[in-house]
């Protein structure tokens, strides 16, 4: 397999970014910090000669044992692995567990004063309890007490808080990871179910383990690892960018709870980044062989202190069977009050014998759950171990490819892989598809189409912005109507007006009446359009939304091999850039609609398209276009298209 990139500058800058030759000259800062106490690890800190983003300072909470709430089984495994694997991956952590309120803002305050100055990339993992209200993001500490809604901002931590340290460290990049609402004990006080969804700020990545407004699996006890820290700790294993990480997480929680937890990400990144980049920060398989011996001794251990106990209460047995045998001598004594104190005696060392007993059985159980977690765990990491020495192979492999392979290359085959299965009814043919191409050039349609066919089973909020997205809903209709004008924007003046409808929908294409027979997919992309008298088709088709939802700052590539209907007119590579810009309100008729607004540039040969479009959420065409067009070094139209009316069709 092969892991594609959109663009060659970003490409190249990933590597620029990660090259021996930028390595600053050696200095060395030695930093130390006194220990925080009630369980929060001091790790020492050393600036040293770095390349950009070496610098990696993390700071992990993982919160089981909660005294008012209900104790979660996974969230301090998940935070020990995730302190394992990241410190092999470059990260200087700063762990809690079980952290009191206190706990946790002391350790902000000691990442913030680690980072300050260092240009650094930051990260919080939080796993456990956690809540929304009033559009924050809380982290519940162990010993929170949750009596009424007032006391939400007072017994928590705000997520807001870590982001507010990172911005005073002035940090280079920040990433915040959200194993919480694992359960829903607050709904009542809180503003609704699971976290809120927020806008990522400059430079910051934000993963959630489930869709806003929902609850994630707190995972099997025995499988040791919540759902979604569970796949986290996989991909780890991968090389990849940390968007492309983060999107294959997505996939794999998303199948293998059919639908029903899906991760939610917002994004503002404008560096390349990778936890593991195949070279000098990686996840080797020794590393997990190295864990698998560790686990067999643990398991030794477990089976000593198991013979050990037993071995122990077989002797307090025969020692309570010659207590037994003492008493009934006593009984026997004629001196009622010699009797009495030694009865009292006996039955006192009898009842310690028996509370002794107890304990001996209960390290006996707890040795024998650890052993069968342990053979468990073993099981789990010979099978990571076997999957981790095949993914190195082709991982590395696959990203040092990006640095050879040019774009044209990467697109014919991506195009080749889509083709195959472009009109399947098999969602997992697009599970394999993104799972190859995370971030790929024709991600966003098979991310519609996978929404298609796995449709999701979780619970939809509206956003701060009001609006309520619904994946996989379909964007057209048969006999969806629209009228609309055109304007030249040099001179102001109208210079078409009309109206187009949707006449069919069929194997997956819209086709349109008064659009010179225009042609989309389902999810909006353009298959063929009139463009200046000729008629424009693009394979594959060229997307102007996103496959999913929209979020403000997400961004997309796309590459298309447009032909023209015009005689000597050679197909040529059309190559696309688009973002979510922000949320924006449209008037139609009077009645103001709440929209997102999507640049996208693209350019064809010598020519350039800047385009603006304004798209309702459910609607697969725009209520608005600006588009400005160059051929070459020669300016073409400069106009708008404005929705005048719209009708809504039945089928």
């Amino acid at each position: 397999m092969t892991i594609l990139q959109n663009l060659n500058a970003k490409k190249d800058a990933f590597f620029r970014l990660n090259n021996s030759a930028l390595l600053n000259k050696a200095s060395h800062f030695i930093h130390t910090y006194k220990r925080l106490s009630l369980g929060i690890a001091l790790v020492s800190f050393s600036a040293f000669a770095q390349a950009p983003l070496d610098i990696r300072i993390a700071l992990i909470i993982g919160n089981s044992k909660y005294a008012d709430f209900p104790r979660l089984a996974n969230p301090g495994n998940d935070a020990k692995a995730m302190s394992a694997v990241l410190t092999r991956l470059g990260f200087k952590v700063i762990n809690v567990n079980d952290g009191t309120k206190e706990q946790m803002a002391a350790a902000i305050t000691q990442m913030q004063d680690a980072l300050k100055g260092k240009q650094a990339v930051a990260m919080l993992y939080y796993a456990g309890h956690g809540l929304q209200l009033n559009w924050r993001n809380y982290m519940v500490a162990v010993n929170s007490q949750i009596d009424k809604t007032d006391d939400i901002p007072k017994q928590t931590i705000d997520v807001d808080r870590v982001l507010q340290a990172f911005k005073n460290a002035g940090t280079r990049m920040n990433i915040i990871v959200l194993d919480a609402c694992r359960d829903n004990p607050f709904e009542a006080k809180a503003s609704g179910k699971g976290l809120s969804q927020i806008d990522a700020p400059p430079n910051t990545y934000i993963s959630f383990a489930t869709a806003p407004g929902n609850v994630a699996q707190d995972g099997d006890p025995k499988a040791g690892n919540g759902l979604f820290t569970q796949y986290i700790l996989k991909e780890l294993q991968r090389p990849a960018p940390v968007e492309d990480m983060f999107k294959r997480v997505r996939l794999q929680v998303r199948k293998a709870s059919n639908g029903a937890q899906i991760p939610w990400d917002s994004s503002s990144l404008e560096v390349d980044f990778a936890f593991n980049d195949g070279e000098k920060h990686t996840f080797k398989p020794e590393d997990l062989a190295k864990d698998l011996q560790l686990a067999k001794e643990k398991e030794e251990q477990f089976k000593q202190q198991l013979a050990q106990a037993k071995e122990q209460e077989k002797k307090l047995a025969e020692q309570r069977t010659e207590e037994e045998r003492k008493l009934a001598l006593i009984k026997q004594m004629k001196d009622q009050a010699e009797r009495a104190k030694a009865e009292q005696a006996a039955k006192e060392r009898e009842k310690q014998i028996q509370l002794a007993q107890e304990q001996e059985k209960q390290k006996a159980l707890a040795a024998q759950q650890a052993i069968d977690q342990a053979k468990l765990a073993e099981e789990q990491q010979r099978k990571d171990l076997a999957q981790a020495k095949t993914k190195e192979a082709e991982g590395v492999k696959q990203f040092k490819a990006l640095k050879k392979e040019d774009k044209d290359t990467a697109f014919a085959k991506e195009k080749a892989d889509w083709d195959k299965i472009k009109d399947s009814t098999n969602a997992n043919d697009f599970y394999a598809y993104l799972d190859k191409y995370p971030n790929g050039l024709i991600t966003e349609q098979a991310t519609f189409r996978l929404n298609q066919l796995a449709v999701a089973k979780i619970t939809v909020q509206p956003g701060q912005d009001g609006i309520l997205q619904k994946p996989g809903e379909k964007r057209f209709r048969v006999g969806d109507t629209f009228e609309y004008v055109w304007k030249d924007n040099f001179s102001g003046n109208i210079v078409r007006s009309g109206a187009a409808s949707v006449e069919k929908i069929e194997n997956g294409l819209v086709y349109f009446s008064g659009q010179t027979g225009s042609i989309r997919t389902e999810d909006g992309a353009t298959v063929r359009i009139g463009v200046a008298g000729a008629v424009m088709s693009l394979d594959p088709p060229e997307p102007w939304q996103p496959g999913g939802d929209f979020q403000v700052g997400q961004k997309w590539e796309s590459e298309s091999i447009q032909t023209l209907n015009i005689p000597n007119s050679p197909p040529r590579n059309r190559s696309s850039s688009a973002k979510v810009a922000g949320v924006e309100v449209i008037k139609i008729g009077g009645q103001e609609v709440k929209t997102f607004k999507v640049e996208v540039v693209t350019h064809a040969g010598s020519d350039t398209f800047k385009f603006q479009f304004w798209f309702e959420p459910g609607w697969g065409s725009p209520l608005k276009v600006v588009q400005q067009i160059r051929f070459g070094s020669r300016p073409g139209a400069w106009e708008t298209m404005e929705v005048v009316s719209r009708k809504r069709g039945a089928g």
